[in-house]
């Protein structure tokens, strides 16, 4: 599985909803009707995320993602890096979303999957 979408977490993301450019999954999703993205996460755990899309002039069209109750379990915090990967089932396209954070072990600077 190849990474679709990767940032750090800003804290919008984390008290709104996690906005993503719509070049890196638009094309994955669907644009109209009911809108969730699905997801698993490193435990297995299947997660269904609403979304919509919003055009800005400055920044292009963007998903907007709800993801408060992933945030809430994970304890995800602004300068976390999430991660998404687009894998295609027979249903249509499902993501793996990691968060990962960053530690300091021996002196090296590590990204760990919480």
């Amino acid at each position: 599985m190849a990474i679709t979408f990767s940032k750090l977490v800003t804290e919008s993301d984390v008290k709104k909803n996690l906005l993503i450019p719509s070049c890196s999954v638009g094309s994955s999703i669907p644009e109209e009707g009911l809108l969730y993205m699905k997801a698993l996460d490193n435990t297995g755990k299947a997660w269904s995320f609403p979304y919509t899309f919003h055009h800005d002039e400055t920044t292009g069209t963007m998903v907007s993602v709800c993801w408060d109750e992933y945030v809430r379990e994970k304890g995800v915090r602004a300068n976390d890096k999430v991660v998404l990967k687009e894998k295609s089932v027979a249903e249509g396209t499902i993501f793996r979303v990691e968060v990962r954070r960053k530690i300091r072990l021996f002196g090296e600077d590590i990204w760990a999957e919480i």
